[in-house]
């Protein structure tokens, strides 16, 4: 197939719209890469684990650490357990214990002895303590 153009303005016109889109992409391209950076910038311990993975693994033990439950339920002790095995990091354990005390600040009518006795009665120690006063940033 051939392609005549019949004037200059035409040859003009079309150099000048190849250009364009070649200033388009890459515009579209520069802005993609600096959202990925700043993204991965702003949540690099997230990768592996969110607090939503977090929340889930500590909701079944709501009733517990309430108080409406004399004892922390086989969901519960099975939250505990996922808990324990999700952080593999320092990094990742200092986000999972802040994502618990995030967790824990929001559920009304916490018992201070219940939330320190839910690891031990779901005989699975965590690798940091369930505290609202605990520094995560302490954490080996």
């Amino acid at each position: 197939m051939h392609l005549y153009l019949t004037t200059n303005s035409e040859l003009c016109s079309f150099n000048q719209n190849q250009k364009l889109k070649k200033k388009m992409a890459l515009k579209v391209a520069a802005l993609f890469c600096a959202l990925l950076i700043t993204n991965l910038a702003a949540y690099p311990s997230e990768a592996a684990i969110t607090c939503m993975d977090v929340d889930m693994c500590v909701a079944p033990c709501v009733s517990y650490l309430t108080g409406a439950e004399s004892s922390p339920t086989a969901d519960c002790c099975k939250g505990v357990e996922r808990l324990k095995s999700l952080p593999s990091s320092t990094d990742e354990r200092r986000f999972a214990c802040s994502c618990v005390k995030q967790a824990a600040s929001k559920i009304a009518n916490l018992k201070d002895d219940a939330v320190k006795s839910l690891p031990a009665a779901c005989k699975t120690p965590l690798p940091f303590p369930i505290s609202l006063e605990f520094d995560c940033s302490t954490i080996p």
